[in-house]
């Protein structure tokens, strides 16, 4: 089987800077807005790498003036990870708009409030 020839042809869209945000978080959720009401599927699903790479499907929950927020149990496998090395690196790929968003940066947990509310 030869893969060399099997490639998605991503020229549908531009990209210019007179359409993008000064900043990273509005122009996220600009194109999250898109995805969310095109077709794409599980348009808020990112994946995150802590310490050594180790990547899981997770699903954003929020995004606000610190971040993008999202929930996982701290007692598994990749609780303990982000515990343990606490920086992620999340991939949005949003296929169906010829978009993809790469963010990185340090983990925090929520407050044990709004933690306990998500899980409630």
């Amino acid at each position: 089987m030869d893969l060399h020839n099997i490639r998605e042809d991503y020229s549908k869209q531009e990209l210019s800077k007179a359409d993008c945000a000064n900043t990273p978080l509005p122009q996220f959720e600009k194109w999250l807005n898109e995805a969310i009401h095109s077709a794409a599927k599980e348009p808020t699903a990112m994946v995150d790498e802590a310490g050594r790479p180790n990547s899981r499907i997770l699903l954003l929950k929020e995004v606000n003036d610190r971040g993008f927020v999202f929930f996982s149990n701290y007692q598994s496998r990749k609780g303990r990870a982000l515990a343990a090395h606490p920086f992620a690196a999340l991939t949005f790929f949003w296929p169906e708009l010829e978009r993809q968003v790469r963010a990185e940066g340090r983990v925090e947990k929520l407050d044990a409030k709004s933690s306990d509310e998500y899980f409630a």
